[in-house]
């Protein structure tokens, strides 16, 4: 088919664009995620929860009133944990460090290059994304690691700094938390807490701006190693992210609200009627096959959405150049330009 013209997308058209990309190319979008995804969820939930202690079907609240039955269903989410220290490092130190370096850089590089064919109006084809991505596996490893160690670095840098300004607050003003608890002394604990809590705001308000400004510009590394096959892709992001931020974080803003809310919901219900059971943390893992791909469309729509931004600001320069350049040759024609 022919491949449509690539126009900006605003906030509301990108969101609606995902919508339909995923209502009409489901099956592959949802295999994807099954794919990659499923096992490495399944062997979570294999390796944290205690079996032997989770009904099969349902939880049995019999008996109990209908507050106390909710209560217990959604309390029992804690107690059905794993107490065994081998299985609970075999997640940490294997199954997850899997889940991020191989699981989600395929997935999302599967999901960008079907987004890519649906962009296009061309055939999407699982099989096809899938060996894309596969070909591209060692490069989208080491990116994903570098871009790892990034996030672990800037965000523990700016937790140092901002504990290191609480310190010196603290010897500024000459408080601590015994004189803020000492009930002979000028303070009390509920202002203790109202600072404790501006404090911690402030901190996640700044975790959000500081280190995410810098992993958000650096975060389309991936389908940049995807497809231009140059670098781990990190300087690129920054220079196709500029001037952008804001609009990528209102984006992502609306995204993890939506998310979050959609997927909130349903657990709220599947723990509500089946309460802490087998089958229900199973439907869990296919709710997360299902969501996880429309959010690696989101990606990979934004991701081309500003490639037809950045190159039409390259080509709008490029135009300005010539321009500029022909204006100066016929200065320089012009009678008695020599004499000046």
């Amino acid at each position: 088919m022919n491949q449509i013209p690539m126009t900006p997308m605003g906030v509301g058209k990108l969101l609606d664009k995902s919508f339909n990309v995923y209502r009409q190319h489901f099956g592959a979008y949802f295999l994807l995620a099954l794919i990659w995804f499923g096992p490495f969820l399944l062997l979570q939930q294999l390796l944290l929860i205690d079996l032997s202690s989770v009904p099969l079907l349902m939880q049995d609240t019999e008996g109990l009133e209908f507050w106390e039955a909710m209560g217990e269903k959604f309390m029992g989410q804690e107690g059905m944990v794993t107490q065994n220290i081998v299985r609970l490092l075999l997640y940490l130190f294997l199954v997850a460090p899997l889940t991020l370096v191989v699981a989600y850089p395929q997935l999302l590089a599967g999901a960008t290059l079907l987004t890519k064919s649906a962009w296009e109006q061309q055939t999407v084809d699982l099989k096809a994304a899938l060996k894309g991505a596969l070909g591209r596996f060692w490069p989208l490893v080491g990116s994903t690691l570098v871009y790892g160690l990034l996030a672990i670095a800037v965000v523990f840098g700016f937790t140092l700094v901002f504990l290191l300004i609480g310190f010196l607050f603290t010897i500024v003003t000459g408080s601590s938390i015994e004189t803020f608890l000492d009930a002979g002394s000028d303070f009390n604990p509920v202002l203790f807490f109202l600072v404790f809590l501006f404090g911690y705001l402030l901190f996640l308000l700044g975790l959000v701006l500081v280190p995410g400004y810098f992993l958000l510009r650096w975060s389309f590394y991936l389908p940049l190693v995807l497809f231009e096959k140059g670098g781990v892709g990190i300087d690129q992001s920054w220079r196709l992210t500029k001037g952008n931020f804001w609009r990528i974080f209102a984006i992502f803003i609306v995204l993890s609200f939506l998310y979050s809310t959609f997927s909130g919901g349903i657990q709220v219900v599947i723990l509500g009627i089946l309460g802490t059971s087998i089958i229900s943390q199973i439907i869990l893992v296919v709710l997360s096959c299902l969501l996880m791909p429309w959010m690696a469309i989101v990606y990979a729509l934004v991701y081309f959405d500003l490639r037809v931004r950045k190159d039409g600001t390259d080509l709008q320069e490029m135009m300005n150049r010539q321009l500029d350049q022909s204006t100066d040759r016929l200065s320089a024609e012009e009678p008695g330009a020599a004499h000046e």
